[in-house]
């Protein structure tokens, strides 16, 4: 079930700030980059919208012999699944589906997950996405190594600068944001954009 955010930025002005909206993964690591899952560009007074389904997908990245960026094709996923990275042919890796019971081993029905299994080894980045938007990536996956990905459906607002091309966030960021957990049934949420003595507010109204 898709979810659309209509959010009102309802300020005389922006003061060169932009909204964004991360997805918190669960159990982060710190040394994770966590991505602005939406970048709200919105002038003072407009509204601007984005749709939420929790459709899931990843990627990996890795590096070629002249230190270019190799990106594998990205592949939906559900949770629950565990996708295994190859190297066939000693080329870049690749994603296909691992055997459930490597999963059922590896994970719990919740998490979806990608297991490093190229040979010869690539250390890879893993990225990870909902609504094929970027939420995080997790570095450096390891020979054998198994990464997870799971995340609640809760959404977590800031004002910030806008985010630089390639820029990414710490998980000690997600302290300074403002946390909604949306209602199971709710179809579309209004989301205000306030500034009250000072401080950017956030107010939410599900339908």
């Amino acid at each position: 079930m898709a979810t659309q955010f209509n959010v009102t930025m309802d300020v005389e002005d922006m003061q060169g700030k932009t909204v964004l909206v991360f997805l918190k993964p669960q159990n982060p690591q710190r040394n994770y980059m966590i991505h602005a899952w939406q970048v709200l560009t919105g002038s003072a007074g407009a509204t601007e919208s984005f749709m939420y389904e929790a459709i899931i997908s990843t990627d990996v990245t890795s590096t070629g012999v002249n230190n270019n960026t190799i990106i594998s094709g990205r592949q939906t996923v559900q949770p629950g699944q565990l996708l295994s990275a190859i190297s066939p042919n000693s080329l870049s890796p690749m994603l296909q589906q691992a055997p459930t019971s490597l999963a059922q081993a590896k994970l719990t029905p919740a998490q979806c997950g990608v297991i490093n299994q190229t040979n010869p080894f690539i250390q890879f980045n893993s990225n990870w996405y909902v609504n094929d938007k970027p939420v995080v990536t997790m570095p450096y996956v390891d020979a054998n190594m198994t990464v997870s990905f799971e995340y609640e459906p809760n959404f977590y607002f800031m004002v910030a600068s806008p985010p630089l091309v390639g820029q990414t966030y710490i998980v000690q960021n997600f302290s300074d944001m403002t946390q909604y957990v949306m209602p199971i049934t709710a179809t579309e949420v209004d989301v205000s954009l306030t500034k009250v003595q000072g401080l950017w507010t956030f107010g939410f109204d599900a339908k």
